[in-house]
């Protein structure tokens, strides 16, 4: 009984470990571990408790003194209570900055999601053209080393010369070097989609065939936009302020009775300041305000009409890398007929080495230039995902 469990514990790592990792499971991961997330998180935890700092409503104020001499000091305040009312909106305009900082915190954060999914997707396509590259490598190893079996019995029948056998073996050391490179270069694009999702374990493979779907445009939630957007309305939330900054100052005061009365007394006062001139500062700080909204409005025009220019320009190149796959597809199952035909008449002697070599080296680049305008495919998509602005949904 204990051996099967034994053997169970035995394989089950081996097995997890060998499980290809999916695009889904490698953004999760990404926004999991990378750090730089979990500090765009912190800014915007930062920008809510600075946001509720700004909307607080003005504090009371409780004062009590004691003069040395009577006479001296404002003996009517020996103790009292002082509560600011604000009947003119100046926490609420306050509020308003602080929630568009918020924003701004949230855009910023967005902006970060979508640098690190855009790192993740470019190292995972580039993990998968790397798979595509090294399977092909071993198509082309099993095929010419079919070949140089064939020319080798071939050549020990005495029907054809040495020279024939050399080029064979010389095929064959190709196709084991480009094997080689091939690996090498797979387990580098793994590394590098390792570090893309901030995880330190090792990633077994990927599943080759992997592809995104054209993402839905919504450029409102394009994070440079959102960022002008919120910095626009923060800057129409600082006119405001700065406008409310002259307006009267309302306050409640609860007063007692100097200390050496007895009995004390008590009674209210409201008091009603503003400021008489400020030489001019509200009005400068509005003209600012005022100037700085208007720059970003004008910023904000001018990134949604490049955002729709550079995805309109994605779209074209999308749609030229699909068609160019497409093709390549089609040639690459002729390109297999004839290899197979090829070698089928070599090994039966009615063909020649020649044109297996040929019908080979083809396959061979077009099977290169098939996994390419696949690459090309996903890159254009995940740029498309960058300038659109668009989040992967992945499942936690």
């Amino acid at each position: 009984m204990k051996t099967p469990a034994l053997v169970a514990l035995i394989v089950l790592p081996i097995v997890t470990q060998a499980q290809q990792l999916s695009l889904d499971h490698a953004l999760s991961k990404a926004r999991e571990s990378r750090r730089a997330i979990l500090a765009a998180q912190l800014e915007v935890d930062r920008a809510k408790l600075s946001a509720r700092v700004l909307g607080a409503y003005p504090a009371m104020t409780v004062g009590i003194g004691q003069s040395s001499r009577e006479g001296l000091g404002a003996t009517d305040q020996d103790f009292f209570v002082s509560q600011p009312i604000d009947l003119f909106g100046r926490t609420a305009a306050s509020a308003n900055f602080g929630r568009a900082n918020v924003r701004i915190a949230e855009a910023e954060r967005r902006r970060m999601l979508l640098a690190v999914q855009s790192d993740v997707m470019t190292a995972y396509f580039e993990a998968c053209a790397a798979v595509r590259m090294r399977s092909v490598a071993e198509d082309l190893l099993r095929l010419a080393s079919d070949l140089h079996k064939a020319t080798l019995r071939r050549f020990e029948e005495g029907k054809i010369p040495e020279v024939q056998l050399t080029r064979a073996t010389i095929e064959f050391d190709r196709a084991k070097q480009t094997s080689v490179f091939r690996e090498s270069q797979l387990r580098s694009s793994l590394k590098k989609l390792a570090a893309a999702t901030g995880s330190d374990e090792p990633i077994a493979s990927v599943d080759a065939g992997s592809t995104v779907v054209n993402p839905e445009v919504d450029l409102d939630l394009h994070p440079e936009i959102m960022v002008l957007s919120a910095q626009a309305d923060a800057a129409q939330a600082e006119r405001v302020v700065a406008a409310r900054s002259n307006l009267p100052e309302l306050e409640l005061v609860g007063l007692r009775t100097p200390w050496r009365e007895s009995p004390p007394s008590y009674g209210l006062r409201l008091q009603l300041t503003w400021r008489a001139f400020d030489f001019g500062r509200s009005r400068f700080e509005r003209g600012a305000a005022t100037k700085q909204a208007e720059s970003l409005q004008a910023q904000l025009k001018d990134a949604r009409k490049k955002a729709e220019v550079d995805i309109a320009s994605i779209d074209i190149e999308i749609e030229a890398s699909r068609k160019r796959l497409s093709s390549y597809e089609t040639i690459r199952e002729s390109a297999k007929d004839l290899v197979a035909k090829s070698q089928r008449g070599f090994a039966e002697g009615f063909g020649t080495l020649v044109d297996v070599l040929e019908a080979t080296r083809s396959l061979r680049d077009i099977e290169q230039e098939l996994a390419e305008a696949q690459l090309a495919v996903n890159l254009a998509l995940a740029s498309k995902y960058a300038a659109s602005g668009c989040l992967i949904e992945v499942q936690k």
